[in-house]
């Protein structure tokens, strides 16, 4: 059984929170202000227009000012940030890396629905978690042609992460977040298990184009997670295109213009499928073979000192 959290303060200090504004998921003071929790507050209690976010959800692909689909998502199914288990945030950031930096087509709902369920996640049996009650899942039929991406079970701790952002643009909203609303859901909603009856047809072409995608070129999970760690963009951050319409070192949707080294790669790989809280450490070194975004695909061995063309000539396109 997978348990959620209950609020036991914030471990998050000013020098983590000038990480996140220097690797750009926090928006520059001017547009968003950031308030660390008081040393002795134990349950979030924002002020008036703060809303509430999580260091260990910023590292996962969640960053500010959130984007449309992550808004549209959280609004459907009734949920705030801290309902989200970090493996849900992971499998979200995967999500809109398959559609746009694979497919080349918008994230939407109906296909997160086709790929997805959830189920109500709980502190103990029977009693939903305070963080952590939804609890995404990718479906187990067998014509699912999501790739499979293996997670840890634990979330402990990822609640301690919390701190506070507000929108002080004087045009425009930095944060795009619902207002905060305390405690679980009150329970698991119908909405959380929609899936829809008949694909549109961009929705059908979609899962088409994705069964090509596995049959004839092998997409892994771990493409998926290689994919937007090399690239270094953040997929459920609000940007000016989709992840296979970017275009060099300045292109604004990414995180910084340096590039990555390939052993950095395949250990965050590796991060985002082990790490079961923000402490964690002593990552293993993942060996799965990952191709890099379409159309200038780069295919990682993830063993250090190697790497391949996959289409053509190597791209290399990552950050630190």
């Amino acid at each position: 059984m997978q348990y959620g959290g209950d609020w036991d303060g914030s471990n998050v200090h000013m020098d983590r929170k000038e990480f996140l504004r220097k690797t750009r998921r926090l928006p520059g003071a001017d547009q968003v202000r950031v308030r660390l929790a008081p040393a002795k507050e134990i349950t979030p209690e924002p002020e008036e227009g703060e809303r509430v976010v999580f260091r260990s959800h910023f590292l996962l692909g969640i960053s500010l000012p959130a984007s449309a689909f992550f808004r549209s998502f959280l609004d459907f199914y009734q949920l705030q940030p801290h309902n989200l288990t970090p493996n849900t945030v992971v499998l979200l950031s995967a999500f809109v890396t398959l559609c746009e930096g694979f497919l080349g087509v918008l994230p939407t709902l109906e296909l997160w629905g086709e790929f997805f369920q959830s189920k109500l996640g709980t502190r103990m049996q029977g009693v939903s978690a305070q963080s952590g009650a939804f609890i995404a899942m990718r479906r187990p039929a067998a014509d699912n042609p999501f790739p499979v991406i293996t997670l840890i079970q634990s979330v402990k701790l990822c609640q301690k992460s919390y701190f506070y952002v507000k929108n002080v643009a004087p045009q425009g909203d930095y944060v795009n977040l619902p207002a905060f609303v305390a405690g679980p859901p009150a329970g698991r909603r119908p909405q959380w298990s929609c899936r829809a009856v008949t694909l549109s047809q961009a929705g059908a072409a979609a899962v088409a184009r994705l069964r090509v995608m596995i049959q004839s070129e092998g997409l892994t999970g771990s493409n998926l997670l290689a994919a937007f760690i090399a690239r270094r963009v953040l997929p459920l951050q609000s940007r000016p295109h989709l992840i296979c319409q970017m275009s060099g070192q300045l292109d604004p949707s990414q995180m910084c213009t340096k590039d990555m080294p390939h052993d950095e790669v395949a250990h965050m790989v590796n991060y985002l499928r082990t790490a079961s809280s923000p402490q964690s450490g002593g990552l293993a070194r993942s060996h799965i073979p990952v191709h890099i975004l379409r159309p200038r695909a780069l295919s990682f061995d993830l063993q250090p000192g190697r790497r391949r063309s996959a289409d053509s000539s190597p791209t290399g396109r990552s950050t630190t």
